[in-house]
């Protein structure tokens, strides 16, 4: 399969257990919500995932090896993935990537709440407590002085419920390791053909302004739908893709290639965005729409 060049996006349809694409000591960021361990078919009989959880976690390791030779001496690497429960057993899968992890430095952890998480199934719905979240890992190479990085800040909500001066931020108050952004949800995605596992733009676009700068080089080994170089476009970023399944071509080409605007970080922000619109309101979720909606909305 031909890979494909979008501006300066590039995208490799090919294992990233060996990314032979890409240059020693080259990439600033790498970004990726891995495959899940046993639970969707991503279209490819050679994916990561489909074997028992130590093939798994093994193969993944290969691919964060990958990532560290190719990465500068300062780079970051945020793995975004849940954890998994499979024949009433719990699998802490972001704990033990963690654990098993080589050559990069465990640095942070961020958390993705997801207000529309869906409950749990039908076995557990009485037995357990919904999860509404999901790990944001964060590795970094070298050591902690040299990486890039830019605060989020946000202006203060409730600035006058504290009178010391002192305390207050001229440039706002920082977002925190909590981000609130709803995910997507079918049915829209399975009947447009979307993505099995598509993840959010935001989430993307807050770790690339955060641990980035303007031209610099983003990787994602699991590229999937393409969302992390469409983000990388619209931020004036030069993005790296690699993903197995070449069937995804015509999607990946067509997710780069969409409209979008970075977010007002308030979006994020867990105080400012918890009584704002609900996701399935804002702009981003209009692609989404069926033709059939979008000439309703014209005709009113």
């Amino acid at each position: 399969m031909k890979n494909l060049t979008i501006a300066d996006q590039k995208v490799f349809f090919n294992s990233s257990e060996v990314m032979k694409d890409i240059k020693d000591n080259s990439i600033d960021l790498i970004i990726t919500s891995p495959p899940y361990w046993n639970l969707k078919d991503y279209g490819n009989k050679n994916q990561i995932g489909d074997s028992t959880y130590q093939e798994y976690l093994d193969r993944m390791q290969t691919v964060w090896n990958e990532c560290f030779r190719v990465a500068r001496d300062g780079a970051v690497m945020v793995i975004n993935i849940n954890s998994r429960r499979h024949q009433k057993k719990f699998y802490p899968i972001a704990f033990d990537i963690a654990n098993n992890m080589q050559n990069w430095n465990f640095w942070d952890h961020v958390i993705w709440y997801i207000p529309n998480a869906l409950p749990q199934p039908n076995h557990y719905i009485e037995r357990l407590l919904d999860n509404k979240y999901e790990s944001c890992l964060v590795f970094i190479k070298g050591d902690a002085e040299s990486y890039t990085f830019n605060k989020q800040r946000v202006p203060q909500k409730y600035a006058t419920a504290d009178p010391r001066a002192e305390k207050k931020n001229p440039k706002g108050r920082c977002i925190g390791n909590i981000l609130r952004i709803p995910a997507y949800r079918p049915p829209n995605i399975k009947e447009q053909g979307y993505h099995v596992a598509a993840y959010p733009e935001e989430l993307a676009a807050f770790f690339i302004e955060t641990y980035t700068n303007p031209k610099d080089k983003v990787l994602d080994p699991f590229l999937g739908s393409g969302t992390t170089l469409k983000v990388s476009r619209v931020m004036g970023r030069k993005g790296f893709g690699y993903e197995i399944n070449s069937d995804f071509s015509p999607l990946i080409k067509k997710r780069i290639e969409e409209e979008w605007e970075v977010p007002d970080w308030k979006n994020v922000d867990i105080l400012h965005s918890a009584t704002m619109e609900t996701g399935a309101k804002k702009t981003r979720k209009s692609h989404f729409n069926k033709p059939n909606e979008d000439k309703q909305k014209k005709l009113i």
